[in-house]
């Protein structure tokens, strides 16, 4: 399989004028799915990278280390460019320069960095809080020299339009841009107001992921500089969900002729390369 070039075909996406909806990946078996059905994108968030490694909540449990780990196995699986969610950068802005050099080591096309008050301090309650923007703005410039000529994106992500206003957003935005980042990647916006503002506020290439699905009109979201574009992470639930439903079957005596959704042989060849493995065998281990 020819290696992927996922920071050439993002940076050609982030130039261009369309909007590409992007998938959730998360581990080698979904970016091979990815790859199959013609995806040229991906977002791995903090989120579904713990509940693949962990199976934990998204509660800054997974380690930087295993977070680029996750993501080497990923790119190394499919050609689908991958965005990683690099949440905080695992600490300060010292932190997010390791964060940047191990993940531009491990393939990834493109890392958001993000503004919130991670983790969790004592006490703070359940509504994230957001760094100052001197903060952010130190994060964002470490990212960008941290990168050097690399070819990874580097995107500058702040939840403010839902957890202090739009105005803050835009005054984030606008700093970032000025920090040198390559886009801005806003998450969980409600409204098309709130993207209208923000959009007409900055100059960068927009990136969308885990917003509300009035927002979920390609050509809209084109026409407001939006890049790329997710709903969010419901594949890997479905996913779950299926294993579930298999397991339960078997559990109360299903006979394997009788489970449903069973991908066959042939798919199971493909996502698998098996083919490849067969030449391999009969090449060097004579038969």
């Amino acid at each position: 399989m020819p290696p992927s070039n996922g920071p050439a075909r993002l940076r050609e996406i982030l130039a261009g004028d369309r909007c590409v909806v992007a998938c959730s990946l998360f581990d080698p078996m979904s970016a091979r799915v990815a790859d199959e059905l013609g995806f040229e994108l991906g977002i791995m968030g903090g989120s579904v990278a713990a509940l693949a490694v962990l199976g934990a909540p998204d509660l800054i449990l997974l380690s930087l280390t295993e977070l680029a780990e996750q993501a080497r196995r990923v790119c190394r699986a499919g050609r689908v460019g991958l965005i990683v969610d690099a949440d905080h950068g695992y600490g300060n802005a010292l932190s997010v320069m390791r964060t940047v050099e191990e993940l531009q080591a491990a393939g990834v096309a493109g890392i958001s960095i993000e503004d919130t008050r991670l983790p969790r301090a004592y006490g703070a309650g359940e509504k994230a809080q957001l760094t100052s923007l001197e903060e952010g703005v130190g994060k964002m410039r470490a990212a960008v020299a941290a990168r050097g000529a690399g070819p990874m994106g580097i995107f500058g992500r702040t939840g403010a339009a839902t957890l202090t206003g739009v105005e803050d957003a835009v005054a984030r935005f606008s700093a970032y841009e000025a920090a040198g980042v390559d886009a801005l990647f806003l998450p969980g916006l409600e409204s098309r107001e709130q993207l209208d503002r923000i959009a007409a506020a900055t100059r960068l290439p927009l990136i969308l992921a885990g917003c509300s699905e009035k927002l979920a009109d390609t050509a809209y979201l084109a026409s407001r500089r939006v890049k790329v574009w997710m709903a969010g992470h419901q594949a890997f639930n479905a996913a779950v969900q299926g294993l579930v439903d298999a397991m339960q079957a078997v559990r109360d005596g299903a006979r394997p002729s009788e489970l449903k959704n069973i991908a066959p042989r042939g798919l199971m060849d493909t996502l698998t390369r098996a083919a490849q493995y067969q030449a391999a065998t009969r090449d060097y281990l004579g038969g």
